[in-house]
């Protein structure tokens, strides 16, 4: 049996396999995106975007060959340490009752079993992840048909489709293609393949130490907030040959996708010697059936909750993939002003949004006294990429929300409010926070008040703009610059 929380080892582990190469392509294909266009104009050359198609190609099968050259030891390891550690658990309890089983790297068939595993499972990763080519092309060229549609018809600008269809595909992430048809991005298929792997791999070796060993009983392993269908049997005794007044292998669903061992299960078994006392009671067991909790007015079961928490860590992972899309745009050869810019823009906007992501769920699992799960919001080597960016959007806004601001007045005008747009232009435009605290404090000149009741603060060095109906500060520019936010 596996001790508590190994499998949350082991999630880092297949985390680490091929995290990086999701969030290389997505960089990738966002460069080839932005290179294509120039000087705020998008001529459909079929011949560049051929050329573009074919080099992606080619970089992307690359990047998928040096991570599954990589990948085969990393993957032969977690399964070698997660199949000794499991059965050297259950050797102890064999041992106390008397037997004497052999170490498992002394016993062949226990070890080409886990090697062969281990290699399936490699295998069939490698083979998934080389079709992220195929599916990259088309997402490459399906981005370049809508922003063509769009600016040439005149829906958007250049660049606004540009940072529209980059933002589409970093959220969507990179996928792989079953032979069925089904597709779901890498890092869904490396958790997945790796962890129901390693589970089942180390199931059927206790199995077959168990069958070795003459042994029949065997205890599930519980936790709370286990799915409603694998509550019903969670914490009880199972019988490998079906024996009556246990648990029998078709109770459970062993060998079935959705069963005990099955998908994404974190349910293990251990050796049982008929007599003793169980690890869990049948009190404590109905206990965490039953739990509920409480986040804000609402009641949700455990299993709910663990659900919420999923759903709001994915949408901090696609927060981080929005944001290295932004980024690839502002690393690719483009020099047009428009699109930097407003790339920058959404960057920073992006980064408000991550943050306000980011507090919400604190607050969820604070509320319902859970713990983040950061495998699932990690994005390897690409953390520190968008950190320092994230982090001086994040200054400003504490600078703004600390200020004191609010509540001031400016022309006699009270301010309310700091729009969120004022904090992402102050990041974009590179204006201080000192140079618009000045300008509220210390204005030169007023403008006249517009239809849409703005009115531009002049200051020393930056100009303001702000709602004079609502209160509400709307942008900011640096000085001489007449273009409005």
């Amino acid at each position: 049996m596996l001790p508590p929380d190994y499998l949350e080892k082991i999630e880092k582990q297949a985390m680490n396999v091929y995290n990086n190469l999701e969030l290389d392509i997505i960089q990738e294909i966002a460069e080839r995106i932005a290179n294509v266009g120039y000087a705020n104009t998008v001529v459909k050359n079929d011949i560049m975007i051929a050329q573009e198609m074919g080099m992606l190609y080619t970089d992307i099968v690359d990047l998928v060959a040096k991570y599954n050259k990589s990948s085969y030891e990393d993957t032969l390891k977690i399964f070698e340490d997660a199949g000794a550690t499991s059965i050297k658990i259950d050797d102890e309890v064999y041992k106390k009752a008397g037997l004497n089983p052999i170490k498992i790297k002394q016993d062949k068939s226990m070890m080409d079993l886990l090697v062969a595993s281990a290699e399936k499972t490699n295998s069939n990763l490698n083979n998934l992840v080389m079709t992220t080519a195929n599916t990259s092309q088309l997402d490459f060229l399906n981005a370049m048909n809508q922003a063509y549609m769009e600016v040439s018809t005149g829906v958007k600008s250049y660049s606004q489709s540009i940072i529209d269809v980059v933002d589409k595909i970093s959220k969507k992430g990179t996928t792989v293609e079953y032979p069925s048809g089904h597709k779901t991005s890498i890092e869904s298929a490396a958790r997945m393949n790796i962890i129901t792997g390693v589970n089942q791999t180390c199931g059927k070796l206790q199995e077959m130490r168990a069958l070795e060993l003459g042994w029949d009983l065997m205890e599930i392993s519980a936790h709370g907030g286990a799915r409603p269908e694998h509550a019903e049997w969670q914490g009880k005794i199972v019988s490998l040959s079906g024996q009556k007044g246990y648990l029998s292998l078709d109770d459970i669903g062993y060998g079935t996708a959705t069963g005990f061992k099955g998908v994404n299960c974190r349910h293990d078994w251990m050796p049982y010697f008929k007599g003793s006392s169980r690890t869990y009671t049948d009190q404590q067991l109905r206990e965490w059936q039953n739990e509920k909790v409480q986040y804000n007015d609402t009641t949700m079961t455990r299993y709910q909750a663990s659900q919420t928490q999923r759903q709001m860590e994915k949408i901090i992972r696609e927060d981080k993939k929005k944001l290295i899309g932004y980024d690839g745009i502002l690393r690719s050869n483009t020099t047009d002003a428009e699109l930097i810019e407003k790339t920058k823009m959404a960057f920073s906007k992006q980064s408000l949004i991550y943050n306000q992501h980011q507090n919400q769920l604190n607050d969820f699992i604070k509320q319902i006294e859970s713990k983040k799960d950061q495998t699932r919001m990690y994005v390897g080597n690409y953390e520190k990429t968008i950190s320092k960016q994230v982090q001086s959007v994040k200054n400003i806004a504490n600078k703004y929300n600390k200020s004191g601001i609010i509540g001031s007045k400016v022309n006699g005008i009270e301010i309310k409010e700091i729009g969120e747009h004022i904090i992402s232009r102050t990041y974009t435009r590179d204006v201080s926070f000192e140079d618009v605290q000045d300008t509220l404090k210390n204005p030169i000149k007023y403008g006249k008040i517009r239809k849409d009741n703005s009115q531009q603060i002049k200051g020393a060095n930056c100009t303001i703009a702000i709602n004079v109906e609502t209160g509400k500060l709307i942008t900011v520019f640096p000085k001489k610059t007449k273009k409005e936010g």
